[in-house]
């Protein structure tokens, strides 16, 4: 495997945000990039006013499928159109990974 790609992706949603929509918008997200070539997976986690994705991809090539997959570019407009009051995405290759996991009594 080559340099893994790793996207942070911050969220502040819109106040007036069709709640439903975009929940049922980010579960087909979800679904699409899961069966895509190249993804590795994701976090997620959220406070009162922001969201935090990070998603993991194989290469700069992966990301660059999963930037560009139809469904997606249409999911991105409706971010920018319905959904978001500000995001920041930020493209990152991992460099060095610890991991740590306590014995279980």
């Amino acid at each position: 495997m080559g340099q893994v790609v790793i996207v942070v992706f911050t969220i502040t949603p819109r106040a007036d945000v069709p709640v439903a929509e975009y929940e049922a918008t980010s579960a087909k997200m979800v679904e699409l990039v899961s069966a895509m070539p190249g993804f590795l997976g994701m976090d997620y986690g959220e406070s009162e006013s922001r969201e935090l994705l990070v998603a993991r991809f194989e290469s700069h090539e992966a990301l660059r499928t999963w930037r560009e997959q139809p469904d997606h570019v249409l999911a991105q407009q409706l971010g920018r159109e319905r959904f978001f009051g500000h995001y920041r995405i930020e493209v990152c290759e991992l460099v060095r990974e610890y991991e740590f996991a306590a014995e279980q009594a």
